[in-house]
């Protein structure tokens, strides 16, 4: 009985720190390199109208999702890089526990989706939405690259990566520069 309640405790902490690792690069530096990465994306002034508009989503009822939320709003908030091509960036959060993605982008005009960790979501939603409405979608999860969003931030040894999904990306509308894929892993 004691081995089944230890073996039971240590995949809990094991599955709790795995969660908190999803994202190996801190939100802040996501952030610095998200901004630098639109601006290689020669079709964003042509998909954007007078302002830049990066949805924030998360899920409030799940910490580590929130937790990077809060993160990105501070990130963007003291981040020097206010425009991009002289267009202005504002923030919206859309927490899916709360509120309808499909509306809240629509009502809200988002041109960019960053997707925190999510717990129980299907990617594909997300990727659905994005693509009909030509929305490029960011991530610090690397995984959610590979199961179809755009752009995402990872790690090669102790340094962070750019992932790039170079299909995803060109279905949602974004059409980075050669300059940008030489230093990015890229998934075709």
């Amino acid at each position: 009985m004691v081995k089944i309640v230890i073996t039971i405790s240590l995949i809990i902490l094991w599955m709790a720190g795995s969660w908190a690792q999803e994202m190996a690069v801190p939100v802040e530096v996501q952030f610095q390199l998200f901004l630098k990465i639109l601006a290689f994306d020669r079709n964003l002034k042509a998909r954007v109208g007078d302002e830049l508009v990066i949805g924030l989503v998360y899920q409030g009822k799940f910490r580590v999702s929130l937790n990077a939320r809060n993160e990105a709003v501070k990130a963007l908030s003291k981040s020097p890089i206010n425009k991009i091509e002289g267009i202005p960036i504002r923030q919206v959060s859309i927490d899916l526990d709360e509120s309808d993605l499909d509306s809240t982008v629509f009502k809200e005009g988002v041109d960019v989706l960053y997707i925190s960790p999510l717990r129980a979501v299907v990617i594909k939603k997300i990727t659905d939405l994005s693509r009909a409405k030509k929305i490029t979608t960011l991530t610090g999860v690397p995984e959610y690259v590979e199961s179809g969003l755009a752009v995402g931030i990872g790690t090669k040894g102790e340094k962070p990566l750019i992932i790039i999904n170079l299909l995803a990306a060109k279905k949602e509308g974004a059409d980075f520069s050669s300059q940008l894929l030489k230093l990015a892993k890229v998934i075709e």
